[in-house]
């Protein structure tokens, strides 16, 4: 029996591992056991990686999931003590923005936004400890930031157009108080006919994209038609 690493020596040993024949020269010993260098060189790789996962996991887990349900009493401090920045803005743009509707207007607008910013604020809180729990199991909570921040970024203006008109709003009850109770409604038509008129222009510039990436019927003549015409003309 040869050695698999030179093949012109005699085995002396098998590896422990992967039973390869090896001679005095490729016998690595370890603790009396016979290794190969191959196996050797694996079994550093791979306590390396085992020894960098432990070390992630040791830092996940010192996330409290009790402490994040704590933190989140605030609306949005939970995520961020979870290092999810731009979640903890949306939670407290969410319930804030929906607490202050509540406050502008009466029954039956201010009973919806304060049922709706209260679900949204329990909702917050049981977010931040569930993430938390999800840290300590190791997972990466850095992906579902950042695909929360590429939706925002894809609907920006829709967004600040909303924080906007919640800003005038809250601004304009304040100068005239109880004033939009009694005109709000006039702000539902408002909204919706810019809606509609939002949707008919995005239509008509999608029509009009459509056909100008249609190419017009061509108006040169085939090479047939033009043989033709020149045949018809030489017999003129």
């Amino acid at each position: 029996m040869k050695c698999v690493y030179h093949p012109a020596n005699s085995a002396s040993a098998r590896c422990s591992a992967c039973e390869r024949p090896l001679c005095p020269a490729c016998d690595h010993r370890i603790k009396g056991i016979p290794c190969c260098q191959d196996c050797i060189v694996t079994g550093i790789e791979t306590l390396r990686r085992n020894t960098a996962a432990g070390q992630r996991i040791v830092h996940h887990q010192e996330k409290s999931p009790l402490l994040a349900l704590l933190l989140g009493l605030i609306p949005g401090l939970g995520a961020a003590y979870n290092g999810q920045n731009i979640k903890a803005l949306a939670h407290f743009v969410a319930v804030v923005g929906l607490w202050v509707l509540a406050d502008i207007f009466d029954s039956p607008l201010e009973v919806a936004f304060e049922l709706g910013g209260a679900a949204f604020y329990f909702y917050s809180i049981y977010d931040a400890f569930r993430s938390a729990q999800r840290l300590r199991r190791g997972e990466d909570l850095s992906v579902e930031d950042d695909r929360l921040k590429l939706f925002l970024q894809q609907r920006m203006y829709l967004f600040g157009g909303l924080l906007i008109c919640v800003g005038a709003l809250a601004t304009l009850d304040f100068i005239f108080p109880k004033l939009l109770n009694h005109y709000w409604p006039s702000l539902l038509i408002i909204a919706g006919v810019y809606v509609i008129w939002n949707y008919q222009r995005n239509r008509r510039d999608s029509q009009a994209r459509t056909a100008y990436r249609t190419p017009p019927p061509s108006v040169i003549p085939s090479s047939f038609d033009r043989g033709a015409s020149d045949y018809q003309y030489r017999e003129r």
